[in-house]
């Protein structure tokens, strides 16, 4: 598939057998084709500003954020949850704009400490209405990325009928986060299609 014109992008469905490792197979996609943003080379690129083919849960919760009107630089931001595919690489692209990031994962002492001082709060650990509207600072902006199944159906890691009393903001879950980021994947396909273009892989 990397060295087949014909296709534009790879995705790696997920979860694998237990024999193949992630990793490996994410690796294996040739960057130019990575529209996922899942290449350990994709998600290096953030380091260095180069966001074009990121990934696209992590570039979702960023163009969310800006819809809000607020002024990225300088903003107290606070993600929970420290994946290597979501929280990580939102970190790193919101600090190129200028925010102040503190990342919490599972063993930060009190979440609700940094939580509580947040201008924006974005969570992802697939932990059922973690966040509730004690740990959100009044107006402030809760982006959920979490999806947990319970009895009564999906719902995410914000209790987001308790939060919309005091947060400006709330994506709701399922309907929020989830058509962002199939839309960035189609921005990422866009993108691949150039880069392929410009490297001569197409006429």
């Amino acid at each position: 598939m990397n060295n087949d014109p014909d296709v534009l992008g790879i995705i790696l469905q997920r979860p694998v057998p237990n024999h193949i490792n992630v990793r490996s197979l994410q690796s294996a996609i040739h960057p130019l084709k990575d529209i996922e943003g899942m290449n350990p080379a994709s998600i290096g690129n953030i380091v260095y500003n180069d966001v074009a083919l990121a990934p696209c849960t992590a570039a979702a919760a960023v163009e969310l954020i800006h819809a809000t009107g607020l002024t990225v630089e300088g903003l107290e931001v606070v993600i929970i949850g420290h994946s290597e595919i979501v929280g990580k690489p939102i970190a790193m692209m919101l600090m190129a704009e200028g925010a102040t990031v503190t990342v919490c994962h599972h063993m930060t002492r009190s979440v609700a400490m940094h939580s509580r001082r947040a201008d924006v709060v974005v969570v992802a650990v697939g932990k059922a209405h973690l966040i509730g509207k004690d740990m959100i600072k009044p107006g402030a902006a809760v982006i959920d990325i979490g999806i947990n199944q319970i009895e009564n159906g999906i719902v995410g890691d914000v209790d987001t009928h308790e939060v919309l009393d005091v947060a400006g903001w709330v994506t709701p879950v399922p309907g929020g986060v989830g058509p962002v980021t199939t839309a960035i994947l189609m921005r990422n396909a866009i993108v691949a299609l150039n880069r392929q273009k410009s490297a001569g892989w197409l006429n």
